[in-house]
């Protein structure tokens, strides 16, 4: 059951609260404290040490901001390898090589704080829509803004940035929801999803995330894990069944029914 529309079975709330299934409860409260400080120490290396020779070597803007997403890349494979080394969670991705494919307008639902480090781990050069105030954050600044990715501070800005990142070839990482899923409630899409691949005229590429039992969901501290190890289930789609965007104008109207097909489909996917 995912986390963003419902709650999880009787039957599986009981494996979580027995004894016998606490799979080494205190190592995985220790292992993800260790996980998040080492997130904020890369994020310091990243922006102090390794960005700073990119200007030197790199003198071409695009190609910087290339070589600074490939690093964002494996320093994000790295993190999540570390949590799962660590015994902090187990997952798996079913048709993963969909997402190594340039140009993509990549949409996930988006269950857990750490669902983007998990897509651009698998994706070379992808960007992305940040908060503003990652770009004043002392630990992220230094990957958000030589990595060039979006700030959320202007829908329509947005819109037309993404767009453009699109046409280049480069893969866009967008959750159409905004912000993480409130668990036992419906999704509440907004239309920008829809507005970029109508724009861009690209079908998107749809994640379907799966965390059980949940982990890391929208307030809830990072802290508060749950006692059984969690799961993370990655199932990759293509949009070609589901939208038709061929000779379709951008208008409110087809933004309207793409997000409604969008919501139905997650919808669907995640109580399935």
């Amino acid at each position: 059951m995912c986390p963003s529309v419902g709650t999880g079975s009787c039957a599986s709330m009981a494996t979580e609260n027995s004894p016998s299934r606490r799979d080494y409860y205190w190592l995985r409260l220790l292992a993800t404290a260790a996980a998040f400080s080492l997130f904020g120490l890369g994020g310091l290396v990243l922006r102090f040490v390794l960005f700073p020779p990119l200007k030197l070597i790199y003198r071409d803007p695009e190609v910087r901001k290339r070589r600074a997403r490939l690093l964002i890349h494996h320093t994000f494979r790295t993190f999540i390898g570390f949590m799962h080394v660590t015994g902090i969670y187990t997952y798996g991705f079913r048709d993963e090589a969909r997402l190594r494919r340039p140009g993509q307008l990549v949409l996930a639902n988006h269950p857990s704080l750490i669902d983007v480090v998990f897509l651009i781990s698998r994706i070379p050069n992808a960007n992305c829509i940040v908060k503003a105030s990652l770009f004043r954050n002392p630990f992220m600044r230094g990957a958000v803004t030589t990595a060039d990715y979006i700030p959320n501070d202007d829908p329509e800005r947005i819109i037309e940035l993404a767009a453009r990142s699109l046409q280049n070839g480069e893969s866009v990482v967008l959750f159409p929801e905004g912000t993480r899923s409130v668990p036992g409630r419906p999704f509440r899409f907004q239309r920008g999803a829809a507005y970029m691949a109508l724009r861009a005229g690209v079908k998107p590429t749809l994640v379907t995330i799966r965390c059980n039992p949940p982990m890391l969901m929208k307030n809830i501290p990072w802290y508060s894990i749950p006692l059984s190890r969690p799961h993370f289930q990655f199932d990759i789609a293509n949009a070609d069944n589901l939208l038709q965007l061929g000779g379709v104008e951008e208008s409110p109207l087809a933004a309207r029914e793409i997000t409604h097909k969008l919501k139905a489909f997650f919808t669907e996917e995640c109580v399935a």
